[in-house]
């Protein structure tokens, strides 16, 4: 008897599954090529640049089958990036630094996207005007180049459009709110926030990575 609820037991299950089948991604291997992208990098007023290069890591469509029998899809993105950024503020200092970051990009299938950014990196200022040093013996010099290294942290959201979705050039144009976060300074922690607003060039077969591809329904 024990032997045939067990039977029972397992053709249930089965014909459970078969009645409500699991979706399964497709998953795939595929080559994309890598991005550069340039922006103007605004802290509030005052002017500066940002470059950068984003490697991609992974891609995921969802496809969707509206009530209307209208398809819809969006495709979700993972890149790796490495970003070097300035801005200049008069008379108090220029700050250079050095990011690594992890984008997540989500674009509809008009091209529109939105994206999420946490970086971590360094800083290094350099004074605005002329610096003094004074040594023990009262003798009086210039420092040039003076300034201070700083760990940093940035997290930013943007949004932006895909000329490669319906155009079919390699190139997307955004802007982005960043907040910088460096440490320590003078025992706190500096917050500086920065706009940008720039393009992103991916050119064909420029630098390509391995890219683990997925297809899902929702």
């Amino acid at each position: 008897m024990r032997i045939l609820k067990y039977s029972l037991l397992i053709v249930m299950l089965g014909l459970s599954v078969e009645a409500f089948p699991q979706h399964q991604d497709t998953v795939k291997i595929i080559r994309r090529s890598s991005g550069l992208y340039l922006s103007y990098n605004s802290s509030l007023i005052y002017p500066g640049v940002r470059a950068g290069l984003e490697l991609p890591v992974e891609t995921i469509r969802f496809d969707k089958l509206k009530a209307s029998g209208e398809k819809k899809y969006f495709v979700r993105d993972r890149y790796i990036t490495i970003n070097m950024g300035w801005y200049h503020h008069p008379e108090f200092h220029d700050n250079l630094y050095l990011t690594g970051g992890w984008t997540m990009r989500r674009t509809n299938d008009k091209g529109f996207f939105t994206e999420f950014s946490p970086e971590a990196g360094f800083s290094r200022t350099f004074l605005g005007g002329t610096t003094y040093v004074v040594d023990n013996n009262g003798n009086v010099s210039i420092r040039k180049l003076a300034g201070y290294f700083y760990g940093l942290v940035s997290v930013g959201g943007g949004l932006g459009y895909n000329l490669e979705k319906v155009k079919k050039i390699p190139l997307s144009v955004f802007s982005k709110l960043n907040l910088l976060l460096m440490f320590p300074y003078n025992s706190t922690i500096y917050l500086r926030p920065a706009l940008e607003i720039g393009v992103i060039y991916r050119p064909v077969n420029f630098l390509k990575m391995r890219v683990k591809s997925k297809n899902r329904m929702r």
